[in-house]
């Protein structure tokens, strides 16, 4: 294990950054030499990263280059990352100063962790290895969690006979703090399937397997699922949590880290017999405490979201499968209460978003829909594309960002998430002009016209119009007249955008024939 500092390249871009925003104020830029569609993240309040691989390196590395963007545009910082070969990039993670990309090998059971601050262009890497043993083998990449001390856990799986997991705990400066290995005495496989982390606590949501009855014919595969508890400072087991009860099960789906020590989770809850469509009752949430003592979860059932969805059936329609409600977001804006942000659909079409508001002492505050809002009434295909994208100002405004496509243009919108907004919806333009085509190139000299050629090509052109108009008059006469083709929005799998900070989204374009990435801020107005 390593920690190591990547050269920042350039001191120019240093000086430059240290100069007022406003007198390089940029809001297009043009990257060449990009010789492949580049990976583009959003750094919070910070700007942006773009990263794309540069060249083949040394050793079993390939070198990336890496730009550190601010809100407008102006290029912070230039890195050079020497990326293991056969790595593949797990989700980045963002803390108020630090943003970090994971990078997994899979068959070198390894994890390489960059961090960055956007603000001072310090960056670090650590290198973590799995080693297996004789009784256990490394499984599948890591989970992680970025700390309130912008640390970092790193939960890896481990399996053979039995399944198991180990906990690494890093500071900021990704030296390790403490690490534990975490397996079951008997046959039993323990799977970890999320992770967040408090002031106090390491929360995971722990699936246990085991086998009822064995060499027999009553013999059974059993799941349970639990939430466990570690205490933050030394990885003791504090708590274990079954989601299962006499009278429902939990199926937790979001974790949340709280500033006042606690962890929220919430999902789905249903009856406890066999998962089944029709045994899902509603969401729930549930914080655990700082000791890791979990408190009763609050229940919302479909019939009190179905009441201010406008959908009283809410839960046969879910049975019936003509209606859906998924989770998106759990989130906090004072640091101790929590916003659970929901979508509702209905016969195959997107509907309204739903807020459900908890209070810091655990009772659901406010339920409310928020509906999507358009510039012009959409038509039914347009409202079908319409996708959940993310939610920004989190601490402050909180705004709910989507996409919608109204006259086969894509754009994004944000809505305050509030029953009542102060002010309607914000609408940004997600199109970006194609750079201009590279002039034709060939070695052969174009064939020069004739009067004579030019009298030819009419008559065969005629020809063939006639032509045409014979065929479709024929398939009129036998099939009838044939319904108009509607027009449809086919997006640009090389024009994307990602949500920025508040108020404005990064709008991009890759050219591969030109090795050229275009991209541009859009405010959301």
């Amino acid at each position: 294990m390593k920690t190591t500092r990547n050269r920042v390249l350039g001191f120019g871009f240093l000086v430059l950054a240290l100069l007022p925003a406003a007198a390089h104020a940029q809001q297009v830029q043009e990257i060449p030499g990009v010789p492949e569609l580049p990976l583009v993240l959003p750094t919070g309040d910070q700007g942006y990263a773009v990263l794309y691989r540069s060249e083949a390196g040394e050793d079993g590395q390939d070198v990336y280059a890496m730009r550190l963007l601010d809100p407008s545009l102006k290029t912070r910082y230039r890195y050079a990352l020497n990326i293991p070969l056969g790595a593949a990039p797990l989700p980045p993670l963002q803390g108020k100063s630090t943003f970090a990309l994971p990078y997994h090998n899979q068959s070198a059971a390894s994890l390489a962790l960059y961090t960055f601050n956007p603000q001072t262009g310090t960056q670090l890497r650590r290198d973590l290895t799995a080693a297996p043993d004789r009784k256990r083998m490394p499984t599948g990449p890591p989970l992680l969690a970025m700390t309130p001390a912008e640390g970092f856990c790193v939960v890896q799986s481990f399996r053979r006979d039995t399944a198991g997991y180990a906990v690494t705990m890093l500071g900021k400066d990704l030296k390790t703090q403490w690490s534990r290995m975490y397996f079951p005495t008997d046959l039993r496989q323990h799977q970890p399937l999320q992770v967040a982390v408090s002031n106090n606590l390491v929360t995971l949501v722990l699936a246990d397997s085991y086998i009822i009855k064995p060499n027999t014919t009553e013999q059974r595969n059993i799941t349970d699922v639990s939430v466990l508890c570690l205490d933050r400072a030394t990885g003791k087991v504090l708590s274990r949590t079954p989601v299962r009860t006499p009278q429902i099960v939990l199926q937790p789906a979001q974790l949340l880290a709280l500033a006042d020590g606690r962890v929220a989770a919430s999902g789905l809850y249903a009856r406890p017999q066999a998962p089944r469509r029709d045994s899902v009752l509603g969401v729930f949430l549930t914080y655990y405490r700082p000791d890791g003592q979990a408190i009763p979860p609050v229940l919302t059932p479909w019939a009190e979201l179905g009441a201010r969805l406008g959908d009283p059936d809410l839960g046969r329609h879910l049975y019936q499968g003509k209606a859906s409600f998924n989770v998106h977001e759990l989130l906090s804006t004072t640091g101790t209460d929590a916003k659970l942000v929901g979508e509702y659909g209905l016969n195959g079409q997107p509907g309204s978003f739903v807020v459900l508001n908890y209070t810091a002492a655990g009772t659901l505050g406010s339920l409310y829909p928020v509906a999507r809002t358009f510039k012009t009434a959409p038509g039914a295909d347009e409202l079908r594309l319409s996708r959940y994208r993310d939610v920004t100002g989190r601490q402050g405004e909180p705004m709910l960002v989507y996409s919608g496509v109204e006259s086969a243009q894509q754009y994004a919108y944000a809505t305050v998430l509030a029953e009542t907004p102060a002010r309607s919806a914000a609408r940004a333009s997600t199109a970006l002009d194609k750079l201009p085509d590279l002039p034709a190139y060939t070695t052969e000299k174009p064939m020069a016209s004739t009067p004579g050629m030019d009298r030819m090509l009419g008559r065969l052109n005629n020809l063939q119009q006639k032509m045409n108009a014979g065929v479709e008059a024929a398939y009129t006469a036998v099939n009838g007249a044939q319904a108009p083709v509607l027009a449809t929005y086919q997006s640009d799998q090389l024009l994307n955008f990602v949500v920025g900070p508040p108020g404005q989204l990064l709008v991009y374009r890759y050219e591969p024939s030109r090795k050229m990435l275009r991209i541009k801020t859009q405010p959301l107005k």
